[in-house]
């Protein structure tokens, strides 16, 4: 087997931690790097550790996603009925055994058993009640919106033959630029057009969303040869009754996506020692943000100097 290789890529969420901190950011994609491995110096194990974190609202949406896209795969496979209850069990047996392994701790030998961070930088043991009760309630609402939604209907009475692979991770060149996404949910309509669907679990960020269905824009038409003006793109508000919200990818949104994405990855490669290696400057050259809401609620606050220097 080769040995893994730190390349260097670009995504919506490499983006998002770049412009928000640019410590986090290398903590996050160089100082964790080979952190996995037992043999790694104990400093970069614990940064690995620490990248691994959650909150709960984090926790909380990788549950509602994971669910749906089983249900949808086993939809697929033998037409297992998708039903509120249903989706609400398994999102209970997810909670359960993800609360016992953050309690348990057993993220310390397997950093990426679940790892809260309110339990983290808590006492490890519990939390308010009305904190677990509001993540448990808002995964439940979710699931129940998408059970009970008319685009679920939709997405049933198309053929599996319609769909593209569920919430895969995959990627495609910008420029010869590697880019990774993955997309929740596309399927082709009786119409012969392409819909992607993002599922989201929080409120809506236009710009934000904008971006990151650009991007699936950018994939779909390398990887399944669909043009912009054949897809319809929407963010699915799952904590709004499962509410569409239509992005359309015209050509000047296009182009402009583009324009950011090839800056934003320009940008990165400026923190690098030596680009074809993908060798970071040190990590004092990336500044710590200063800003204590940011700091706050950062991963990586236990080992960053930044944060008693934020002020707050």
């Amino acid at each position: 087997m080769k040995p893994l290789v730190n390349e260097f890529t670009w995504s919506v969420s490499r983006n998002s931690l770049f412009q928000e901190c640019r410590r986090a950011y290398y903590y996050s994609y160089y100082g964790a790097w080979n952190g996995w491995d037992a043999a790694a110096p104990e400093r970069t194990r614990r940064i690995y550790l620490l990248k691994n974190v959650k909150t709960l609202d984090m926790w909380g949406g990788t549950i509602v996603h994971d669910t749906i896209a089983e249900a949808l795969r086993r939809y697929a496979a033998k037409a297992a009925p998708i039903t509120a209850a249903e989706l609400q069990a398994v999102a209970r047996q997810k909670l359960r055994a993800g609360w016992l392994e953050a309690v348990n701790g057993e993220w310390r030998t397997s950093p990426k058993k679940t790892n809260l961070s309110d339990l983290y930088y808590g006492n490890g043991k519990t939390l308010p009640p009305e904190q677990t009760a509001r993540i448990k309630e808002k995964i439940y609402d979710c699931l129940r919106a998408f059970a009970e939604s008319a685009l679920l209907k939709q997405i049933q009475a198309a053929t599996y033959l319609a769909w593209k692979p569920v919430d895969k991770l995959d990627s495609f060149l910008l420029d010869e630029t590697k880019v990774w996404c993955a997309i929740d949910f596309a399927y082709t309509d009786p119409a012969g057009m392409l819909r992607i669907l993002d599922w989201k679990t929080g409120g809506e960020n236009e710009e934000s969303l904008q971006m990151q269905l650009a991007c699936y824009a950018f994939f779909a038409g390398d990887k399944w040869r669909v043009k912009p003006e054949n897809m319809r793109l929407y963010g699915v508000f799952l904590r709004d009754n499962a509410r569409e919200s239509e992005y359309t990818m015209t050509p000047e949104v296009m182009i402009e996506a583009r324009a950011k994405m090839l800056q934003s990855a320009a940008e990165m490669r400026q923190c690098l020692r030596n680009p074809l290696a993908n060798e970071p400057l040190t990590e004092e050259e990336f500044p710590c943000c200063g800003r204590a809401r940011t700091c706050q609620r950062c991963n990586f606050r236990e080992i960053c100097p930044g944060v008693t220097a934020a002020p707050g």
